[in-house]
């Protein structure tokens, strides 16, 4: 589901992450702290989430784009996220090396279900 090339954009490009609360009020942030670390699974530190962190807890639904600098490709993710706060994928965000000198409050791991081609509007994956 997730290729090589997603996973560049994922890794080294400033995403954006939309959450939405109960009643279904969207908010959309700027994230750079994300590890694509299985074919269909995005870790998420959260070092600043705000209302991002009430909305995942409300409902896990989400979405991450991500897109190229020329903005000739780009990619939508969408699934269900988890708010963990201890654990393996807490252990792992507090150990990534790009979140020196950081206190990571938690990592979100997100399950993606639908991947969405943005430059030619398409689902190209679903599980």
């Amino acid at each position: 589901m997730i290729n090589e090339n997603h996973r560049n954009l994922i890794e080294n490009r400033i995403l954006a992450f939309g959450t939405a609360n109960k009643t279904g009020k969207p908010n959309v942030i700027a994230i750079g702290f994300c590890k694509v670390i299985d074919n269909d699974k995005i870790l998420i530190t959260d070092n600043f989430f705000n209302k991002t962190k009430v909305n995942l807890l409300e409902n896990p639904q989400v979405s991450i784009s991500a897109w190229s600098e020329d903005g000739n490709e780009g990619y939508q993710f969408i699934g269900n996220a988890q708010y963990l706060t201890e654990g393996k994928y807490k252990d792992k965000v507090d150990n990534d090396p790009d979140n020196e000198g950081m206190t990571p409050k938690a990592a979100v791991l997100v399950t993606v279900n639908e991947i969405w081609d943005l430059a030619e509007p398409r689902l190209i994956s679903k599980n």
